[in-house]
């Protein structure tokens, strides 16, 4: 029988589905079974797990509440009560109990109870109401001669919608005293009533936070979903992407059956609008000026300094840097490296990079470059490369101009200098031949430049001779010992154009781009990478025109 997953409803999953998909928190589940046996006094321990969006906590908590009715000693002391995940119509402590009413009435499916329900709701009067209602609650527990779980979500919208702090505190007392109650709530993230001192529910919890799920519990959700583990560190760029999110995971692992390269791209563009409701309320549950700072550094896409985001942003450094700081506080920036007292930033769940390259830029070209990235961070650079090309040589040369801007992208996307030109040189003949690759470079701008210039390949213009080189050899005589980042990218950009204006002399061209190469090509300034990933590419062209491949 096929396993059933929901990614944004658990509370739609039978208690079966339910048990059987629980594949990690379960340490955050012993914890919060421990407290519930412990609760035998005239005082309970109340308990909030936090924790973001898509982190769990339903799951946990629904989990809890089948883990009661699955253990007898448990099950013979507790009545677990739940709540609906949002609980729109609480704004005073009566209708907090009187909420509580209807979800029993609901869960019982006694008639008893909902005509009680429907009584109650006709009081006028708040703390009658409450009155009235928690005493219903509490018959209830002593007719079962049970304690009643109350399972409560989004406490912190909860709190935030009541009429005023008295509000509060009524709830507070009643927890406080009454021992056949205990709350096991849930919240995205702290809140005031539970910070500050002179608020109602300090110090009333045991406080559990929801951390980002690592490589080995990525792994267990990947082989819940797809009934295969991913092998070695293929599992870590999926960490990365997801930010170790069990809901982004959930729909990652969901989409990741394989795929051609022109399905991914038809298919990642749906996936992005199947879920931008989602995306959307994350970003629209930051503070402005935060998710100002969150997205520049999420356009950025590599890791960036407080310095290049503030750029970005057109904010002040130092305020940036505190902003990042509170990004990091909430789990939405994570520190990448750190070196002395330089921190380079990253946005924690790559998708978040995904959708909003997608959605802010339009462009077929620039969508092609969102799956590129999404490609790289799911498989391994040259998997991503023989999925572009082996899917290319089967096309017509005129449907691959995808395909192209795909290569050269991804080539763009791989750090290590010695693998980018191993991958571009094991391209097929056939791919790396057609003069739809120099269609496609041609509209790639290159680093640096202006925007109506661009590099043409194989030209036959005089201009392109003699007169060009001597001018490429003159600004890498003059400034090749220059260490400043400018000065190296404007000797690199010559290097590369001098091998351009050689290409139609494929062994002095591919020579111009191995010295070019051999200089930059472990340099790690972004902008030189991707002249060195030019030059690679432009040398397994040169060598198929020299059938050296």
């Amino acid at each position: 029988m096929a396993k059933r997953f929901m990614k944004y409803n658990p509370s739609f999953l039978s208690e079966e589905d339910l048990i059987g998909n629980f594949a990690v928190r379960h340490a955050d589940l012993g914890l919060i079974v421990r407290i519930i046996r412990e609760n035998v006094t005239d005082s309970n321990q109340h308990v909030l797990i936090i924790g973001p969006r898509g982190s769990g906590k339903t799951t946990l908590v629904l989990r809890a509440a089948a883990e009661i009715q699955r253990t007898k000693e448990l099950f013979e002391r507790w009545y677990p009560l739940i709540f609906s995940e949002e609980s729109y119509e609480v704004v005073s402590a009566g209708e907090f109990w009187l909420e509580a009413l209807f979800h029993l009435s609901e869960q019982t499916g006694d008639k008893k109870w909902r005509r009680t329900y429907d009584e109650l709701k006709d009081e006028t009067d708040h703390q009658r109401l409450g009155e009235r209602a928690l005493a219903q609650l509490l018959d209830f527990a002593d007719s079962q001669g049970k304690r009643i779980l109350l399972i409560v979500e989004n406490l912190n919208m909860l709190f935030g919608d009541l009429t005023s702090d008295e509000e509060a505190w009524k709830i507070r007392h009643t927890l406080m005293n009454e021992p056949r109650l205990m709350l096991l709530a849930t919240a995205t993230s702290r809140f005031e009533t539970i910070e500050n001192s002179s608020q109602a529910m300090f110090e009333m919890f045991k406080m559990q936070e929801l951390k980002p799920l690592d490589d080995d519990e990525c792994n267990r959700i990947w082989e819940l979903i797809t009934g295969q583990k991913l092998i070695g560190e293929r599992i870590r760029p999926i960490q990365i992407l997801t930010g170790g999110n069990p809901r982004l995971l959930t729909i990652i692992a969901t989409f990741s059956a394989q795929r051609s390269f022109k399905q991914l791209l038809d298919d990642l563009i749906d996936l992005i609008d199947d879920h931008t409701e989602y995306f959307k309320s994350q970003l629209d549950n930051l503070p402005v000026i935060e998710r100002k700072v969150y997205l520049s550094l999420a356009e950025l896409w590599n890791a960036s300094t407080a310095r290049d985001v503030a750029r970005a942003a057109r904010l002040d450094v130092n305020k940036t840097s505190s902003l990042l700081g509170r990004l990091v506080g909430r789990g939405a920036v994570v520190v990448e490296v750190q070196e002395k007292k330089t921190k380079w930033y990253r946005v924690a769940e790559r998708m978040y990079n995904i959708y909003y390259l997608m959605r802010r830029r339009g462009k077929p070209a620039d969508r092609v470059k969102a799956a590129v990235k999404f490609m790289v961070s799911m498989y391994d650079p040259e998997s991503a490369v023989k999925l572009i090309t082996e899917e290319a040589c089967g096309l017509s040369p005129e449907h691959r101009q995808d395909h192209y801007l795909a290569f050269v992208e991804t080539i763009n996307q791989i750090p290590d200098g010695k693998l980018r030109e191993k991958i571009i040189v094991s391209a097929p003949k056939i791919f790396l031949e057609s003069p739809y690759l120099a269609k496609a470079l041609q509209n790639v701008k290159m680093q640096g430049e202006k925007t109506d210039t661009t590099v043409t390949l194989y030209s036959k213009e005089p201009s392109e001779s003699e007169e060009k080189i001597a001018a490429y050899d003159e600004i890498i005589e003059r400034l090749g010992n220059g260490k400043a980042p400018k000065i190296r990218k404007q000797v690199a950009r010559a290097m590369v154009r001098k091998g351009v204006a050689l290409i139609n002399r494929s062994e002095d061209a591919i020579a111009a781009f191995d010295e070019m190469i051999k200089r930059f090509g472990n340099d790690k300034e972004p902008d030189i990478r991707k002249q060195v990933a030019w030059a690679m590419v432009y040398k397994g062209t040169a060598l198929i025109e020299l059938q050296s491949i």
